[in-house]
């Protein structure tokens, strides 16, 4: 049984509406993936993995596992499956490229570490721009076994390809990845695992440098950030770390809000598939989205929580 090299889907040329449908058996992509990677264009969505199997399927196999994510999605939901992971891991931070040139990357790393009590090394890389691929390289070499994990649209499947020259299929679409796609190269044996499902506001992902944007919020005023309302109960400042797609405006408050959230100084609201915010001070806040998109922690820029 074939399988296509993009999404990891047994190839059939039966039933068009189904996964791995191909015209042609001969061929080494599905139509779904060929689509996705000609043309963009998501014909068919695929199945959506259960989260509790694709951790089952990677703590079964051997080896070490390289647990993808970016900068703009690091929330709990993402680091608590990261720590479900009972094999040798490795947190890896993908599209540094992204990552605006004024936060310092080894105090970047270090919050992170003790912010999220993560006890293992940590290490920041782009495929795009070719950062330290030679040390993701180094680690497969010395494992011979490795898994690429993470959540949909993290970049994984693009590290691969950078890494080996592979035509696993890559896009912007969520579910990508179907299933695990076991690739052997030189002796080595890489996995591609399908990608957790987690809770996102929205999943467009940005492909230039995050410029942050800092505002001085006036209790009078709220930000409008795409179709999102923020308003500060004081004055404040806050710095946005958001994707660069969506339109920031201000305006003026015209009628009652109620500030229910409280975010102490020095701390980042996480709008999770979109970005973070850092406030500069202690704020009540309002925002018109449903608490389950949004978490609070201490700001990842910076010196500690400054």
């Amino acid at each position: 049984m074939k399988k296509c090299l993009g999404c990891g889907s047994i190839l059939q040329d039966k039933d068009k509406n189904s996964l791995g449908y191909t015209p042609k058996l001969e061929n080494d992509l599905c139509m779904r993936c060929f689509k996705l990677k000609h043309y963009g264009n998501l014909s068919y969505a695929g199945k959506i993995q259960n989260n509790e199997s694709i951790l089952d399927g990677i703590n079964k196999k051997c080896g070490k596992v390289l647990f993808i994510t970016d900068f703009l999605n690091i929330s709990d939901e993402v680091i608590d499956a990261y720590k479900k992971i009972e094999k040798p891991k490795l947190l890896v931070i993908t599209k540094s490229d992204l990552i605006p040139k004024n936060v310092k990357k080894d105090k970047l790393i270090k919050n992170i570490q003790e912010i999220y009590e993560i006890k293992e090394s940590i290490l920041l890389v782009s495929s795009k721009k070719y950062v330290n691929l030679k040390e993701i390289e180094s680690i497969c070499k010395s494992n011979k076994t490795t898994i690429f994990a993470g959540f949909t649209n993290a970049g994984k499947s693009s590290l691969i390809n950078a890494l080996v020259g592979s035509d696993i299929t890559v896009s912007n679409k969520v579910n990508t990845t179907q299933e695990f796609i076991k690739l052997n190269v030189e002796g080595l044996t890489l996995w591609d695992a399908p990608g957790f499902i987690g809770t996102t506001y929205i999943s467009d992902v940005p492909k230039n440098i995050i410029k942050p944007l800092t505002y001085q919020l006036l209790n009078k005023y709220y930000l409008k950030i795409g179709n999102i309302d923020i308003a500060s109960a004081a004055d404040n400042n806050l710095t946005i770390y958001l994707n660069n797609n969506l339109e920031v405006v201000k305006r003026r408050i015209k009628e009652d809000i109620q500030y229910g959230i409280i975010i102490p100084s020095h701390h980042d609201l996480v709008i999770k598939g979109l970005g973070f915010i850092t406030f500069s001070k202690i704020t009540r806040l309002y925002i018109n989205i449903d608490p389950q998109f949004y978490e609070i922690r201490p700001t990842i820029i910076g010196g500690k929580y400054e």
